[in-house]
């Protein structure tokens, strides 16, 4: 899923932003082919545009609001909901919350703490999860065309298109880029997440809501470790009867 062409080249033309694509890759830093590929395909990727609209000092989901299939974005933005930020802290985020809670000196220890990056390994799924008001896997794939092996496989994968992102937000009522956001196409800022929201989401979660989501993400923690565990032993055991 991607851009028109046809709708790049105008987008480029009304903001004075260079044509060619020579000119375009290097600006960019990306291959000349693989950009060539994707204008003669008459399809361009949203990281191309969010990408020149970065270098163009332009807040990537405004440009993406020119394009057709992204027109409502903009106007949709909202702030994340309590449980969209949990979804994008990891059990190493609320373990800290809550060792800080525990004691003072730990607290004071721990005052350098930076939160985990977002996306996290586990960000789509986790978001999805987060804002589901039920059955949303197959709302999605009844609006997308997307089978729903293949929303399952996506989000194993930690990724979603822009256009389904979009689209799952819609579903669940929530800001129109957060699903930008989980996978890692803008930043936070950029979709209008205020600074610090993460963190100051903490003041609004008394101390059981924390260890509830402590034990939630370590759960999470375990079975995604489990399943690491089982693959690695099926390897093994493949290679061993081989030998």
């Amino acid at each position: 899923m991607a851009v028109s062409a046809q709708e790049f080249n105008d987008w480029l033309r009304s903001h004075g932003l260079p044509n060619g694509t020579s000119e375009l890759s290097k600006l960019l830093g990306l291959n000349r082919a693989t950009l060539n590929k994707q204008r003669l395909r008459g399809r361009v990727s949203e990281t191309v545009v969010v990408a020149l609209a970065r270098v163009a000092q332009m807040n990537p989901v405004t440009a993406l609001g020119e394009f057709s299939q992204y027109r409502g974005v903009p106007d949709g933005l909202k702030p994340p909901t309590d449980a969209e930020l949990l979804s994008q802290m990891t059990y190493t985020d609320v373990m800290v919350e809550l060792l800080r809670r525990s004691r003072a000196d730990l607290a004071h220890r721990l005052a350098g703490y930076e939160m985990s990056q977002i996306p996290h390994d586990d960000a789509v799924r986790a978001w999805l999860d987060a804002v589901d008001p039920g059955d949303i896997r197959r709302q999605i794939a009844e609006r997308t065309g997307i089978k729903p092996a293949n929303l399952s496989a996506l989000l194993t994968e930690n990724r979603l298109p822009p256009e389904v992102a979009v689209a799952a937000a819609e579903l669940a009522g929530t800001s129109s880029a957060s699903g930008l956001v989980v996978t890692g196409l803008v930043t936070p800022e950029e979709a209008g997440w205020p600074l610090y929201c993460r963190e100051n989401s903490f003041d609004r979660m008394d101390d059981l809501a924390l260890i509830d989501a402590t034990e939630a993400k370590l759960k999470q923690l375990r079975r995604a470790t489990k399943k690491k565990m089982d693959t690695e032993a099926t390897v093994q055991n493949f290679w061993e009867t081989l030998g």
